[in-house]
């Protein structure tokens, strides 16, 4: 493997590790502030004010970044029948491609659209924490970003597996 290569990839893993570690903070503090809230609540008949919010903004965080990340490993929920079927026949690959280019487009479309409500969400302050909106609304074009990034690198290996296979019948 070339050295490029490896330093792409290690890239990407260092981006992905840093966003996996991200997401067990993020819901370890959620989960934290909940249950605070929880005994605050009950015990001590006083709530803390802001944990709602906080924890809803988290919840999004960590949706948007763990998606980015499931894309990687193509573990999205998939209704798989007509692929299943139509599995090493050139239809079979046909449809792969297809799903992969309306997945881009879908991908995109959250992209933009991620980047257009972040700006316009800036305009606007939470109510509880006083932050402006546009932070919780950011985790969009970023994590839109990563998911982009790993859903081309699925779709190249596509076509990479069948020169791969086809060198194999060819020796």
């Amino acid at each position: 493997m070339s050295t490029s290569k490896k330093t792409k990839t290690g890239i990407l893993d260092s981006i992905d590790k840093l966003i996996e570690w991200l997401s067990i903070i993020l819901m370890s503090f959620m989960l934290l502030l909940t249950f605070a809230n929880v005994i605050g609540r009950y015990v001590f008949r006083n709530s803390i004010f802001f944990s709602e919010e906080m924890a809803r903004f988290l919840f999004v965080w960590v949706v948007f970044l763990g998606a980015a990340i499931i894309i990687k490993d193509k573990g999205h929920v998939a209704v798989t029948f007509l692929a299943e079927r139509l599995k090493g026949r050139k239809s079979g690959k046909l449809l792969e491609i297809f799903i992969a280019i309306c997945g881009f487009i879908f991908i995109t479309i959250v992209f933009i659209g991620g980047i257009t409500l972040s700006k316009t969400m800036n305009l606007y302050k939470s109510s509880a924490l006083q932050i402006p909106m546009g932070y919780v609304y950011y985790v969009i074009p970023i994590g839109a970003g990563i998911m982009m990034v790993h859903h081309l690198k699925n779709f190249v290996s596509l076509f990479i597996k069948k020169q791969k296979n086809i060198k194999k019948e060819i020796e």
